[in-house]
């Protein structure tokens, strides 16, 4: 007995059918025969013979059908069983044979009988499998579900079945047996990848190579038309090997095959660099802009410029993304080197553009003789198709545009050091430019290049500003590291490499070969003076021509990715920085580079001297129209802007032009507080060369600066040590006004650390110095020190009377700043004499200066604070409330807490005075909370106030 499923469902008694029941009924026995040995649930039986849309009675149709079955089966004395079980039912054979399970051990003993070479049993053994298949699977169930079984067996059982004996036939020799079973067998299977390859490998068997040739056009054509790519790359190989298996054939058919060779579309794409990494937000974006070039996009071709400094990976990129991209190209990938930046000069367009058509098929006696001709040629030949041009390290957009294809169906990849500009104004190129490694993308590359993980690997930081965040560089010092166990230098990275031409110096010194005469100087200048960064004006000033040209020059230098321009700032990574230093050196006298220099300093000289001039006016201002001081805000913008740049300049400026490093050292003195990273090593070069040219005034100008930096950096001790050495040069040179400065440093030092009388001794020196010299700002300083040096001793009259002074030169000076803090300490000193009255005017004068002038926060607040307090006092509690508010909206930190709370103080004192107590008592639960963890004067200053209003909570109470 047999039951069959591989067609109509049946049960064969011998050669006798027998009949199993309604349509219904064989259905399901044939869905439960698919099954066999496995339970199938309710639920997959019920889709399986109703799809989606069962009867109201399924489930009682479902048991009546199953009873029925089961009587059929044992009247014909069939040993099969259905079983009900955990809510589905089981079929279980019996002694009798199901033809799809005889289907599935034909096929693995053919399997078996092929590993172990008995071809002619594997044969048999498929062609008896094959032969059982008698129609569509269950053939009369026609639902949804049975047809989506059918295909799934018709893909992996039936035409695998086929598929495999066409194998066994393939290595039997059997071309014809193998064309006829494909032909009738294959039906709505031609785009199966192994349908295919057996087809070519039987048409070459035979030695079809006509039929062979014209059948692979065929599917070439029919792929790239329904699926926007060539045939499978196993398809494309296994072609290949055909082709190329025919080298011993007749010279005719060897001509032949050479012709289908040409024939073949063009995979000129280089390789792929190993270890890449990172750029996924780039490739995100690439894939972006070719899917909107596929989807409603305009019927142009998408040309992307990919740009970038040397060494970037813009190469790395293109190639990454093109060998992803490759499959939607089956017309063919085209790719050339223009040479663009390199030891030789660029290439033709012309030579480029024969080697592309002839790669395309085009003979040497078809080949047109000139660039437009092979232009058109190339655009007539890829007319509608599918191709990808990569197009590396092009000089310009000049070099690009005539192998630019017409069709909208190709895309273009261009890789430059130049910006590509033109390509993209005048033939809508997308421009992406590659940007430099983060330091987590570096230290991933390094980690990864180094074969030893031994190996110490410098700080992410240090391998940025070594490399520039250059792939290249980053290779490069991956292959320095192993060796030296600590970074190199620049120096041996910059020419690390196994050729002189493979080193990064030569190529950053390519870019700069496509430089014109004018940019390539101003970039060999701006390499020796770039450092942190540099200002346009500042350039200007350096080159020394007029605006316009700079301004081109510049231009040129940014097109060619040598300069990168951040914030307004020009500015060179380190490598290329180090390469055109070089560059200045060998080709730039020395008297050329130091006239840019002087041009540069001089330019500094004058801008921070307005800058000082705007922060602390020096003398009495006379009305000029033509003279131009900036702002305070824009003066201090400048200065804090600068401050790495002038430390830099000033530290090479000191050996070569040391009057000028001096000059700048002492305008700025006043204003920085020198805690910023290069100030040390500044002031000590210009020490240093100061000491080697025996300029005592330089060495104390020098030594004077020091002495601010070691302040600034918490070295009290090598602060006055330096001092002391600047006052004893000053006094031998005779310098009374540096003399008289560095005295008014000393005496802040010795004030801050605690010997007062020295302090004063110092002040009384300066200002005894003051009446020789013509200097009124530090005449003003002087008397301002003194005064508030005086007022912390009580000494309050005599204190008043140089705070006034000093007060009045600031006044005549219009340094309206400085004129604000003598009024506040005028304000401090009324109010410690107890004059309320007087101590209200000079606080109202000092709140409403730094109204009109805004400078230090500190003193603004300081100001707020005393007012609402002498306000209180004095009983004008409208203002306090007013100046409460004021010093309470402008408190920012931790570090005015100690303020916010007096002028919380004074506004709950206030509002207690005016009877607002719901308000008196919100404020100071504030005030409390404020000062809760707090203890000292300021806790008690609360608690005494509060007490008297009765808003201290007797809890609190020690």
């Amino acid at each position: 007995m047999e039951f069959r499923i591989l067609g109509a469902v049946e049960l064969r008694l011998g050669d006798r059918e027998v009949a199993l029941g309604r349509a219904k009924e064989r259905s399901l026995l044939g869905v439960l025969m698919l099954n066999h040995g496995k339970v199938v649930s309710l639920g997959t039986v019920t889709e399986a013979l109703w799809d989606d849309n069962p009867p109201a009675h399924a489930k009682k149709d479902l048991q009546a059908y199953v009873s029925r079955l089961r009587a059929a089966l044992r009247g014909y004395g069939v040993s099969a069983r259905i079983v009900t079980q955990r809510g589905g039912y089981l079929f279980l054979p019996g002694d009798e044979e199901l033809d799809y399970a005889r289907f599935k051990a034909l096929v693995r003993d053919s399997g078996i009988a092929r590993r172990a070479g008995r071809l002619d049993e594997a044969a048999a053994a498929l062609r008896e499998a094959m032969d059982l298949w008698r129609g569509p699977v269950v053939e009369d169930l026609g639902t949804l579900w049975m047809e989506r079984k059918r295909e799934d067996l018709d893909r992996y059982d039936r035409v695998a079945g086929y598929q495999a004996l066409c194998a066994v036939e393939l290595e039997r020799g059997r071309f014809r047996e193998v064309l006829r079973i494909l032909d009738f067998a294959m039906v709505e299977h031609e785009f199966d990848t192994d349908y295919i390859g057996q087809r070519l490998i039987a048409l070459d068997g035979l030695g079809h190579y006509e039929e062979f040739d014209a059948y692979w056009k065929e599917v070439y054509d029919r792929s790239a038309r329904s699926f926007g790519t060539g045939p499978a790359r196993e398809l494309q190989e296994l072609h290949r090997r055909l082709l190329q298996s025919r080298d011993a054939l007749a010279p005719a058919d060897l001509h032949r095959t050479q012709a289908a060779l040409r024939a073949l579309p063009p995979a000129q794409l280089p390789s792929r660099v190993s270890g890449f990494v990172g750029r996924s937000d780039d490739l995100a974006r690439l894939d972006e802009l070719l899917l909107r070039s596929r989807v409603g996009g305009s019927p142009a071709t998408l040309i992307v410029a990919i740009t970038g400094p040397a060494g970037v990976g813009k190469t790395e990129l293109g190639l990454c993304w093109a060998h992803g991209i490759r499959e939607q190209f089956p017309h063919g990938q085209l790719h050339a080197d223009l040479s663009g930046h390199g030891s030789g000069p660029p290439r033709d367009p012309r030579d480029i553009l024969g080697e592309f058509l002839d790669a395309l098929g085009v003979t040497a006696p078809a080949m047109p003789a000139s660039l437009s001709a092979r232009t058109a040629m190339l655009r007539t030949l890829l007319d509608d198709s599918r191709a990808l041009f990569f197009l590396d390290n092009a000089r310009d957009s000049g070099q690009v545009v005539p192998l630019l294809p017409g069709s909208a169906q190709c895309v273009v990849v261009v890789t430059s050091r130049h910006r590509l500009s033109d390509l993209v104004t005048h033939h809508g190129a997308y421009r992406l430019e590659v940007a430099r490694f983060t330091e987590t993308e570096a230290a991933r590359l390094l980690a990864g290049l180094l074969p030893d993980p031994a190996v110490a690997l410098p700080e992410p930081a240090t391998v940025v500003a070594l490399t520039g965040g250059t792939p290249q560089a980053i290779r490069t010092l991956a292959e320095l590291l192993p060796g030296s166990g600590e970074p190199p230098s620049l120096a041996e990275l910059l020419l690390a490499g196994e050729l002189a031409s493979g080193t990064i110096l030569t190529s950053i010194l390519w870019s700069c070969d496509a430089l014109g005469p004018h940019a390539a100087q101003l970039f060999r200048s701006l390499a020796l003076h770039v450092e942190s960064g540099i200002g346009a004006e500042a350039v200007h000033a350096l080159d020394g021509t007029d605006a316009e040209t700079t301004r081109g020059a510049l231009a040129e230098l940014g097109a060619r990715y040598l300069v990168s321009r951040e914030n307004g700032r020009f500015r060179m990574d380190a490598l290329t920085r180090a390469a055109g230093e070089r560059l200045a050196l060998a080709q730039d006298p020395p008297a050329d580079r130091s006239r840019a220099q002087a041009r540069l300093l001089d330019w500094y000289i004058a801008r921070v001297g307005e800058a000082a001039e705007a922060l602390a006016p020096s003398r009495w201002r006379i009305a000029d129209p033509a003279r131009h001081l900036p702002g305070f805000a824009e003066a201090k913008t400048f200065l804090t802007d600068e401050e790495a740049y002038l430390a830099a300049a000033i530290h090479r400026a000191a050996g070569s032009d040391l009057a000028r490093a001096v000059t700048l050292l002492r305008l700025l003195r006043p204003h920085l507080d020198f805690a910023g990273s290069g100030w040390r090593e500044a002031a000590q070069a210009v020490l240093l060369a100061a000491r080697a040219a025996n300029d005592l005034g330089a060495e104390g100008q020098a030594l004077t600066t020091l002495a601010r930096v070691h302040g600034a950096l918490g070295d009290p001790m090598a602060a006055e040590e330096s001092l002391q050495l600047a006052i004893t040069i000053f006094r031998i040179t005779r310098d009374d006004r540096s003399s008289a400065e560095v005295l008014l440093l000393l005496a802040r030092h010795a004030e801050d650390s605690g010997d007062p009388a020295y302090a004063e001794s110092c002040l009384r020196q300066a200002l005894e110095l003051q009446a020789g010299l013509n200097e009124p700002a530090q005449c003003a300083a002087v008397h301002g020190e003194l005064g508030a040096h005086l007022r912390r001793r009580e000494r309050l009259e005599e204190a008043a009377g140089h705070l006034s002074e000093a007060k009045l030169l600031y006044t005549e000076l219009e340094d309206h700043r400085r004129h604000a803090a003598m009024a506040l300490e005028l304000g401090l000193l009324s109010r410690r004499a107890g004059r309320t009255t007087e101590a209200i005017r000079f606080l109202t004068e000092a709140v409403t200066l730094h109204d009109r002038h805004p400078a230090d926060h500190g003193r603004t607040l300081a100001a707020l604070v005393e007012l609402s307090e002498a306000s209180c006092d004095a009983g004008e509690h409208g203002d306090v409330l007013l100046y409460a508010r004021k010093a309470l909206g402008i408190s920012r930190s931790s570090a005015d807490r100690g303020q916010a709370v007096r002028a919380l103080v004074a506004l709950v004192r206030s509002l207690a005075a005016t009877g607002r107590q719901a308000e008196a008592w919100n404020e100071s639960r504030q005030t409390i909370a404020l000062v809760a963890e707090l203890d000292g004067p300021l806790h008690d200053h609360v608690r005494t106030q509060f007490g008297r209003l009765g808003l201290w909570p007797a809890g609190l109470d020690p």
